[in-house]
């Protein structure tokens, strides 16, 4: 079931019923707002063996096995040790070069797209000019900057936004009686897969309150504090109180909890800035909190696309709060 983006599902109803999909499009919005759902609710309904004018079934083999990504028809690339590689988009390539075998379209889903290098991305280019017939690219990404230009000009790009809370809840109606699902919700930040992953584990609900106990905390305190914080909290996820546990980390371990964490900040700066928006705070505070997000963004992406030092990032992250 979807949750939400109705207008960019009736966008894509209407595509169906004109018979003529695009051979590429681009699915663009911030992670966990359901864009790769919405992507495989299309496939099922322009391949949908028993569907009722722009409704699919959800219970043919076409429906069920694009669902759980079974089909054979279907290939999803998701990033391989944080990057898209260009082997990768030589199966793609591969894959568009069989025929179909039981789908009328065949489709391809690039997940988190933005993490194609730019072997990866000069040769997806070549499979975007030269489109097969009867196949279908979905590029998925939070962040669409960093794909070529060539390729984003080569696809039709559908945004999508985060939801009222209203939408999650009527989504998620079946989940009523659930004690924290107003708590889950408004911590879900308009994201409907994060609410989703939230009733699945209470883990992550208690890690990201954790993560905004410590944001507060960072806030609220002067530059050394903050220091001992950090120092403290990289020390936790290192396990080890030696000066040189840089060496003894687990790198994917720590690169996951970190890019969360700054994720999370994220989240809560933003919700505070809205909140001095509405009390009228001054110009002073809500400059500085604007720079406080740019500053987390840019050490997100740095994280990501980088091999910077974790604990020097974290470092300059709050000397500059």
């Amino acid at each position: 079931m979807l949750i939400g983006h109705q207008i960019q599902w009736g966008f894509l109803k209407k595509i169906t019923a004109s018979g003529q999909a695009p051979h590429a499009l681009l699915f663009s919005g911030q992670n966990n707002l359901g864009k790769k759902k919405v992507a495989l609710e299309f496939i099922k309904l322009l391949n949908c063996q028993n569907k009722q004018g722009d409704e699919l079934c959800g219970q043919c083999f076409s429906c069920v096995n694009f669902e759980n990504q079974r089909h054979p028809d279907l290939l999803v690339i998701n990033p391989n040790s944080k990057e898209i590689k260009i082997d990768q988009i030589r199966d793609l390539q591969k894959f568009l070069s069989y025929s179909n075998q039981m789908a009328e379209i065949k489709a391809v889903i690039i997940d988190e797209a933005h993490s194609l290098n730019q072997e990866a991305q000069s040769c997806l280019l070549k499979c975007l000019e030269e489109p097969s017939f009867g196949a279908m690219i979905i590029l998925i990404t939070s962040q669409p900057e960093e794909l070529f230009a060539t390729i984003r000009s080569r696809c039709e790009e559908i945004k999508f936004y985060p939801l009222a809370k209203e939408v999650i809840k009527e989504g998620l109606f079946a989940q009523q009686n659930n004690l924290r699902l107003a708590e889950i919700i408004d911590l879900a930040d308009g994201r409907p897969g994060l609410a989703i992953s939230f009733l699945a584990d209470n883990k992550l609900i208690e890690n990201r309150l954790a993560d905004f106990k410590m944001a507060d905390h960072l806030l609220k305190s002067g530059l050394t504090e903050r220091m001992i914080l950090i120092k403290d909290y990289y020390l936790a996820l290192s396990k080890n109180s030696q000066d040189d546990e840089e060496i003894s980390i687990d790198n994917s371990e720590v690169f996951q909890a970190i890019n969360q964490f700054l994720e999370n900040l994220l989240i809560f700066l933003r919700n505070l800035l809205k909140k001095c928006l509405a009390t009228g705070q001054s110009s002073e505070i809500l400059t500085k909190l604007i720079q406080n997000l740019r500053q987390t963004e840019d050490l997100k992406f740095l994280l990501i696309n980088s091999n910077i030092n974790k604990r020097l990032l974290l470092e300059n992250l709050v000397i500059n709060l």
